[in-house]
């Protein structure tokens, strides 16, 4: 602490001349000099300027960093690959994300219970094309809000887009239908050569050809190949009954004639091709962990599906998206920062080797890394013309009419004839209840 001193300085004046008598004559006196003080003036007082206001400066914001959850509908073998890839594209962009797995299959109802126990929304959602459906029909999504990689492809953008909305972006094509056959076979160059190679093949032993055979999915790559569509290029009506329906079941109805003739079931057809009781199969590139899981020793030819009606089978493609929580926290720019990430070739890569699905973006697909591997490769020649599904009604209600008489055309239960009819007015009752009021 320190003590203050007050100083008073007092001015003392004394003059004081002695003369000390001499023997000389005393001297004129010397007159003494007095110092008079000059007059004090005082000044007239000055205004004194007000100091200038310093104007207040907000602090500066210290940037927060945004907490976003992510929810990923993936079965356990790839929750930890989604999930180490989802953290280092939030790393990038000073972002923390927190991600839940969560059964593809319960994902709808884990978001209902959530609602109903008033819970706060994912503010981002990976899943699949199936899941987008299911969420848009319960209004649970906000458009995704970017720009998708010019070479992205064709059909993963169709799937996520309906009423030319973006409703997720794509980061992995997958789902891919694939020509299986044991090793002493060969594959087929046409579809025609497939039926006869299958029917030859079959013996009391061994069946000739087998896939899933009420599913829409396996209709497909023929359908389109033959020149129909489920919709019209609108996706707002189906468009079922045509010669094209007619031309495909009559295929499916000849390759069903080398189905096992003790049990025809899709779960059944696996078992046996793994077990080298099928000669021929069509499975998807899902199928794989299946089949290893069946016979550790299991080994197969794989090859593009065969051409038909003259032109090349068109299998459809799916994806697995990146989809935006109408009721999330998630900004543009936070899903921007997430998504442009992942689109990054060896981000695309590395997903696609750790998944054994491929890439989103066209110019990756010819990379060494997917060319080595025999059932990327295969499916690789399929994929860039292979059609999506848009998410819309019609598009739902014609997949739900073809399966309502698939089978039973295949089999012939059902004239071939009678089956396009009758799937184009399953599909139609299918879509008028849609559009109720």
């Amino acid at each position: 602490m320190i003590a203050c001193i007050a100083r008073a300085a007092a001015l003392i004046g004394v003059a004081a001349l002695i003369c000390t008598a001499c023997a000389a004559p005393a001297p004129t006196p010397t007159p003494t000099v007095t110092v008079t003080a000059a007059p004090t003036v005082t000044p007239a007082p000055t205004a004194t300027a007000m100091p200038a206001a310093t104007p207040t400066v907000p602090p500066t914001a210290t940037p927060v960093t945004r907490n976003l959850t992510i929810w990923v509908a993936e079965l356990p073998d790839a929750q930890a690959v989604v999930a180490s890839e989802l953290h280092r594209a939030a790393q990038i962009g000073d972002l923390h994300v927190t991600i839940v797995p969560r059964d593809p299959d319960g994902l709808l109802i884990s978001l209902a219970t959530d609602r109903l126990l008033g819970l706060p929304p994912p503010d981002l959602i990976w899943a699949d094309q199936e899941a987008l459906v299911g969420l848009l029909a319960d209004n649970a999504l906000a458009p995704i809000g970017i720009e998708l990689p010019a070479d992205l492809l064709p059909g993963l953008r169709t799937l996520a887009s309906s009423n030319n909305t973006l409703w997720g972006a794509p980061i992995t094509a997958q789902d891919m239908l694939l020509l299986l056959y044991q090793l002493d076979r060969s594959p087929p160059a046409t579809a025609a050569d497939l039926v006869a190679a299958a029917q030859a093949a079959r013996t009391s032993e061994r069946a000739g050809f087998v896939q899933g055979w009420g599913a829409a999915r396996w209709l497909a790559p023929w359908f389109y190949a033959a020149g129909g569509a489920f919709t019209t290029p609108d996706g707002t009506e189906p468009t079922l009954d045509t010669p094209a329906m007619t031309t495909t079941l009559t295929l499916l109805r000849d390759l069903y004639r080398a189905a096992p003739r003790n049990g025809d079931s899709y779960a059944r057809g696996q078992r046996l091709l793994a077990q080298g009781f099928a000669a021929y199969a069509i499975d998807g590139d899902w199928a794989w962990a299946t089949y290893r899981a069946i016979s550790d020793t299991f080994q197969i030819g794989i090859a593009p599906l065969p051409s038909f009606n003259g032109n090349p089978a068109r299998p459809l493609i799916g994806g697995s998206l990146l989809m935006r929580h109408r009721d999330g926290q998630a900004t543009p720019e936070d899903v921007t920062t997430l998504i442009t990430t992942l689109y990054q070739p060896e981000v695309q890569l590395r997903l696609s080797a750790a998944l054994g699905r491929l890439p989103a973006r066209r110019e990756l697909l010819t990379d060494a890394s997917i060319q080595t591997d025999p059932v990327r490769a295969i499916a690789a020649m399929q994929v860039t013309d292979a059609p999506g599904l848009p998410p819309t009604p019609a598009v739902r209600c014609a997949i739900f009419g073809v399966e309502s008489y698939l089978y039973s055309a295949t089999t012939g239960d059902l004239s071939i004839n009678e089956a396009p009819l009758r799937m184009q007015r399953e599909a139609l009752a299918c879509l008028r209840q849609f559009v109720q009021p």
